[in-house]
């Protein structure tokens, strides 16, 4: 399942909620695109896999996983010169005249560390922006929408449920699960 979140802050996705399952993508943009004219920007787009289509019909900011992969370099960076030189300083061996700083080996260190700090920096940003481990789905999360469907999670009050659900279902969507402010938070099935 690949969900597209929004990056700013997952507080906004809480209370009351419709899911709206489509058989095909292109009802599924153009869910999103009455959505968006509707000025309702409180929503989830659930996918099998990921598709540009969805993501530009989402509009949605650039992942900040990259900022992580730039500290984590620069910090390994850092840390390789500090550390060879640190330790070359720290415990001087002067060996035919030669300088107690080097650039050459002490660049090595400093390189595979920047690519090591980085890598570990990306994985870690990866998990804390996707969220992972995700450990208990959606209420209303439909198993189709592992597979072949596509899917909407409107946020709403629950008198606008019906009116997104017939917007939604002018637009192609198959079925619909909803979830009320009483039931948000509990372990139960919800209604189908």
């Amino acid at each position: 399942m690949f969900d597209l979140y929004d990056y700013r802050s997952m507080n906004k996705y809480k209370g009351s909620n419709l899911m709206a399952v489509f058989p095909a993508m292109d009802s599924l943009l153009h869910g999103i695109h009455e959505l968006k004219k509707a000025g309702h920007e409180n929503f989830l787009v659930y996918a099998p896999v990921p598709h540009h289509d969805i993501e530009h019909a989402l509009h949605r900011p650039k992942s900040p996983v990259r900022v992580f992969t730039l500290v984590g370099a620069l910090t390994g960076f850092c840390t390789g010169w500090a550390l060879t030189i640190g330790s070359a300083m720290h415990y001087p061996l002067i060996v035919g005249g030669k300088p107690i700083i080097s650039i050459p080996p002490f660049g090595v260190l400093a390189y595979i560390l920047t690519i090591l700090f980085g890598a570990l920096a990306t994985m870690i940003g990866f998990l804390i922006n996707a969220r992972l481990p995700q450990l208990h789905l959606a209420a209303l999360y439909d198993e189709r929408l592992s597979s072949d469907h596509y899917g909407i999670q409107v946020f709403c009050e629950e008198g606008e449920m019906k009116e997104f659900e017939k917007m939604l279902k002018q637009v192609g969507a198959r079925s619909f699960k909803r979830e009320t402010v009483a039931n948000v938070g509990r372990d139960a099935i919800s209604p189908k």
